[in-house]
């Protein structure tokens, strides 16, 4: 998982990694990278094209597409570094519609309920306190009836 922007963000190669860290990580690394270089598209209409995309990008090994699950939520929780509005909207709104449903489709429901909170966090700042400041009145009156 450390590995997994290396072919990408330096001038490590595939044949690189192999030699440093064997056959099982470089494929790995490989498959993330292949990947992040899938054209994305955040469109409800889209949505189902792109599973089949990450489908079959990830089908030789799900630990490629559990570290790009997991990059993603990395990239979810320090979302608020990013001076660009209109970029945390994009990351956002693609977490939200491709990522949550795919970690939903795997079985990962934690991770899903994480990106998705912290996808609505950005994407509908006042709902969010809105809603999280009812929630923290609601536990204190009935304590874990809610």
């Amino acid at each position: 998982a450390l590995l997994h922007d290396t072919i990408e963000d330096t001038a490590a190669s595939y044949d690189d990694i192999k030699e440093m860290f064997g056959e099982e990580v470089a494929k790995l690394v490989e498959g993330v990278t292949k990947l992040s270089r899938i054209q994305l598209q955040s469109d409800q209409t889209k949505q189902a094209e792109n599973f089949r995309k990450l489908l079959l990008a990830m089908s030789d090994d799900i630990r490629v597409l559990l570290v790009k699950l997991a990059d993603r939520v990395h990239n979810m929780r320090t979302l608020k570094f990013h001076k660009d509005p209109a970029k945390r909207q994009r990351i956002a709104r693609e977490t939200m519609e491709i990522y949550a449903p795919l970690a939903e489709r795997i079985g990962m429901q934690e991770m899903k309920n994480e990106l998705e909170e912290l996808s609505f966090k950005e994407l509908y700042p006042e709902a969010y306190e809105s809603i999280t400041t009812r929630l923290s009145f609601l536990r204190e009156q009935g304590g874990d009836l809610v």
